[in-house]
């Protein structure tokens, strides 16, 4: 069953970029997605992938060039299928990761916020009054790269309020989003053949980030207490381990309190840094959002938090709550990777925290997304009934959907992609693959009620 699985996949890869390349949707001359960025964007092995170029070569589809990538041969216009002009029912069609305009699509998107419902007027008042008073003496290059210090403060005095966690603004670095954060401990941390210890599944673009540095990436199973700690590695010391301990992405579970002293003592004995990812724990359903990781052991954990959930991916603030001993070597990877953050936009944001938007705003979205959620969780168990298990819905902007002994995977995904519905396989997320076929990541935070009823009735034709 599973080759069989495997060949299905195959074919299913093989026709998606045959029949775009045919419709002229993937034109001569446009370069593809190398085998291990396509392998790890779609959720299957890069294998399958490689098998998948190969045949396309073969055929004449595509064609190798040294050293510069995979690209569309000329195939010529005569056999091109060309879509006609007046036919606009194919204009979303193309489900490509790397194309497409989304806006007609009803996206499951996990951990994303409703853009709808971003307080731009507030947003905009505060940053016209910032504007208007800004020194002319700010535009320049800010002296501490580590970030704006009224920013910093406000960070602080949100994760005392959210948290409970107490920092210094001295330990914070403002970063490009969490993306940078990621990146800049990446190299801080990390060097070729060296050891990260990372949760399995996880967030594809934070795998991709630390693979980048060629450490060794030591796969790590979770569980409903979260990462397994017994299961780290013994025959090697990791250099770091990353885990999101308040809300486990994408299972949503939560490092219990024994597994989280016991990986404390395993960084000890290890001498290992961990990076604690806390994304979207701020939205909780049911009692007070879990405490870090970090409030246990200062000097062993850092912290990275972010802006992109609570308010909107396209501000691209985050930051670090770093050990003492590691601030000035993170600031100075700052410094060589955009010398700062948007100086502008700090004082906006630092602003519109202290003068308690955030906070409000924070309030007001977890009744959004309870009542999203709620709605979500009903229409599952109204159309699929006792066939369908959820969990991981206490906290976050997504909930995981499993079928037992039936197929959610990417042939799904791509067969739902054709009416206009996104849905994540948990697969998707996964470093050791075909662990997880009969599982959805299912994201509510940017869907509204009726698009969360009409996507389910479309899932249940497939599923």
């Amino acid at each position: 069953m599973q080759s069989e699985r495997n060949e299905t996949k195959t074919r299913q890869v093989y026709s998606w970029i045959r029949d775009r390349i045919m419709q002229g949707i993937y034109k001569a001359g446009t370069s593809l997605p190398s085998t291990r960025e396509l392998a790890k964007e779609l959720g299957v092995s890069r294998a399958l992938i490689v098998e998948v170029y190969e045949q396309l070569t073969a055929e004449g589809f595509l064609e190798g060039k040294q050293g510069s990538g995979t690209f569309v041969r000329d195939i010529g216009s005569s056999t091109t299928l060309r879509l006609q002009p007046e036919d606009r029912s194919y204009r979303n069609e193309d489900i490509s990761p790397m194309h497409g305009d989304r806006s007609s699509y009803i996206d499951f998107r996990p951990s994303f916020p409703a853009l709808e419902h971003v307080p731009l007027q507030k947003w905009k008042r505060v940053a016209l009054d910032v504007y208007h008073n800004f020194p002319p003496s700010m535009l320049g290059y800010q002296e501490d790269m580590a970030g704006d210090m009224e920013l910093r403060q406000a960070i602080c005095d949100h994760l005392l309020h959210i948290k409970g966690l107490h920092c210094l603004p001295s330990q914070i670095i403002v970063t490009a989003g969490a993306t940078q954060a990621f990146s800049i401990l990446g190299k801080l941390l990390l060097t070729a053949g060296e050891t990260i210890a990372m949760e399995d599944p996880t967030a594809t673009f934070i795998h991709n980030i630390f693979a980048e540095t060629s450490a060794r990436i030591v796969p790590v199973p979770v569980d409903s207490d979260g990462l397994c700690v017994e299961q780290l590695p013994t025959d090697v010391k990791p250099k770091c381990i990353f885990v999101t301990p308040s809300h486990q992405f994408p299972f949503g579970s939560i490092l219990s309190i024994s597994r989280r002293l016991q990986l404390l003592d395993y960084a000890r004995n290890a001498g290992a840094y961990i990076i604690e990812d806390d994304y979207d724990s701020e939205f909780r359903y049911g009692g007070m959002p879990i405490h870090a990781l970090r409030e246990l052991d200062t000097e062993r954990v850092i912290y990275v938090g972010t802006f992109s959930k609570n308010m909107f991916p396209a501000l691209r603030l985050g930051y670090i709550v770093a050990p003492q001993e590691l601030v000035e070597s993170i600031v100075q990877l700052k410094r060589t990777a955009d010398m700062q953050s948007p100086v502008l936009s700090q004082s906006t944001l630092a602003r519109f925290m202290n003068e308690g938007h955030l906070k409000r705003h924070i309030l007001r979205m977890k009744r959004i997304y309870h009542k999203r959620r709620t709605h979500l969780l009903q229409a599952l168990r109204e159309t699929f009934g006792e066939n369908v298990q959820i969990s991981g819905d206490a906290a976050g902007l997504h909930l995981i959907a499993t079928w037992p002994g039936r197929s959610a995977d990417l042939l799904t995904a791509m067969e739902l992609e054709k009416h206009h519905i996104k849905i994540y396989p948990a697969e998707r997320y996964t470093i050791r693959k075909d662990q997880h076929n009969d599982s959805l990541i299912m994201g509510f935070g940017n869907v509204n009620e009726t698009q969360i009823s009409e996507g389910i009735q479309v899932l249940a034709q497939f599923i």
